[in-house]
């Protein structure tokens, strides 16, 4: 369980991806930019790729529209990078956060296969429906801490 939220601090998300996120949600892969957050995290957390935000868009994700389970997960994410327990209550973790997921943004779109896609049709948005869950059920997807797994 998370023991520091600021309800105030919004996600970032790089300027440049902006639009892709808009229609990864208009075509109802994801059902917001939360979840594209998150996946792209921790998808760039597994391979060490870390690139902070340079352009942010000009408006970033409240954390109000987090879930618990996803503030441990940047919790988790924040500690690990760090490797400092103090992270954890500190907004620097949503920084890292940022880091990861603007990491793994370009990453994701590669594996649903929508790389420089301007427009996706139904039938686009139902293949890579498919290939976000073969994802996320693939095995290898873990987020480790040293010998610890803490997520399959």
């Amino acid at each position: 369980m998370s023991v520091y939220v600021n309800n105030q601090f919004r996600i970032k998300r790089n300027a440049a991806q902006q639009e892709a996120m808009q229609r990864l949600v208009a075509a109802k892969i994801f059902d917001g930019y939360k979840d594209i957050l998150m996946i792209s995290a921790v998808i760039a957390y597994n391979i060490g790729a870390f690139n902070p935000i340079e352009k942010p868009a000009s408006d970033g994700v409240l954390m109000q529209f987090f879930s618990s389970k996803d503030y441990d997960i940047i919790d988790m994410i924040a500690y690990a990078h760090k490797k400092e327990q103090s992270v954890i209550t500190s907004d620097e973790k949503y920084e890292i956060f940022s880091s990861y997921a603007n990491a793994g943004f370009p990453i994701l779109l590669e594996k649903l296969e929508l790389n420089g896609v301007e427009e996706i049709s139904i039938d686009e948005a139902r293949k890579a429906q498919i290939r976000y869950y073969r994802l996320l059920l693939s095995d290898g997807f873990s987020v480790s801490i040293g010998s610890e797994e803490l997520l399959k």
